[in-house]
């Protein structure tokens, strides 16, 4: 993949791939500056919730009218025990992607085909990988298809030799039980 290939074909900035873990750093990074600030759940588990505070970890388990926007019940671990906790809002956004259970809780349906497929996701570091394909094939996405193996090997980046492997699996012929380590070797 070069970058011409993309010169502003449909876009007026060209394709990236940006793994989700450096995309939400990057997110808190911005918050924190218009005044956000991260919050220990353990510390602050009955206390009240303050404006501006983000509570990491924690699940929309239910979500009830308020009299000024919602109430939201989260669910968090605290010391190994399943805490919950209610919290006020006066606005949701429910941004937890296709599973989300916020859009299931206000009973919104999914358009679309659901469970296109299952895959088992393998995120890993290889240098000499990364070198061999920025040499050789460079490139976003590697599709491997062969007697062994058959996958998809989505290259987060090749410089730092990132990488996540996608690997198709079938329940109930197969359970997540069954991909180990030494199954991947």
């Amino acid at each position: 993949m070069q970058p011409q290939d993309f010169d502003q074909i449909a876009s007026p900035v060209s394709v990236a791939h940006f793994s989700q873990y450096k995309l939400s750093r990057l997110l808190l990074k911005h918050l924190e500056k218009l005044g956000f600030h991260m919050v220990n759940s353990e510390k602050h588990e009955h206390g009240s919730i303050g404006e501006r505070e983000i509570f990491m970890g924690h699940g929309c388990i239910a979500i009830n009218d308020a009299e000024r926007g919602v109430t939201v019940t989260a669910s968090f671990l605290s010391k190994g025990k399943y805490m919950t906790r209610d919290i006020q809002c006066h606005f949701l956004v429910g941004t937890d992607g296709a599973g989300s259970s916020v859009r299931k809780s206000l009973g919104i349906n999914m358009r679309g085909e659901k469970d296109l497929q299952k895959l088992v996701s393998v995120h890993f570091l290889s240098e000499a990988l990364g070198q061999y394909l920025i040499k050789e094939r460079p490139g976003m996405l590697f599709f491997i298809f062969n007697k062994d193996a058959i996958g998809v090997l989505v290259a987060h980046d090749l410089k730092q030799g990132e990488f996540v492997l996608q690997v198709p699996f079938y329940p109930p012929q197969q359970k997540l039980e069954d991909f180990s380590s030494e199954t991947s070797m």
